[in-house]
């Protein structure tokens, strides 16, 4: 009788450590994932990573001083995965010319990832984030409005409006920022 209650008692641990370990999330099961760095090579790289595992971009924000956060969310399939493209510049034409190379290749503008991030060195540099969806249906063009005059600002609004273009963004640093888009569908 005694070794069937050693045996009981092992399966009876046995089967509470299995389920202990069931009960306990694995890493690949985190809904929400934050990548926070300084550096915006480290953010490209990190961000990669997480998309190839299936996660997608919800919101970006600066931190404190020079630092950049994301959060991310699990939604894809790792197979389909969301691409991303994050631009950085203090040069705002410099902007404007990688934003439509970008859109070029299917990338569309997160607005809610646009941040003014101090530098240590050279003022302020201008941070976005590019989404591609794994099936790109529509193609984007941008403006980039930039000024320090509200009065030119709202006059330049209303032309880029005049030809087709929505607002979707804007981030200060000393100038105002606008970031408007103009969709058109992929043939």
């Amino acid at each position: 009788m005694k070794p069937l209650r050693v045996i009981a008692l092992q399966m009876l641990v046995f089967g509470l450590a299995i389920s202990g370990q069931a009960q306990k999330p694995a890493e690949d099961d985190k809904r929400y994932v934050l990548l926070a760095t300084s550096r915006t090579s480290t953010m490209q790289k990190e961000l990669d990573q997480a998309a190839a595992q299936g996660y997608r971009i919800l919101v970006g924000s600066p931190t404190s001083s020079e630092e950049m956060a994301l959060f991310l969310e699990r939604v894809a399939e790792p197979s389909a995965p969301y691409k991303y493209k994050l631009l950085a510049t203090t040069r705002t034409s410099t902007m404007q010319r990688e934003l439509n190379e970008a859109a070029e290749s299917g990338f569309r503008l997160l607005p809610r990832t646009m941040i003014a991030k101090p530098q240590l060195i050279g003022g302020v540099e201008i941070v976005m984030v590019l989404e591609q969806t794994p099936k790109i249906e529509t193609k984007y063009d941008y403006r980039l409005l930039a000024t320090t005059r509200t009065s030119t600002l709202q006059k330049e609004v209303m032309e880029a409006q005049a030809a087709g273009y929505v607002l979707i963004g804007m981030v200060s640093r000393g100038e105002h920022m606008v970031i408007m888009e103009k969709g058109v569908p992929v043939k």
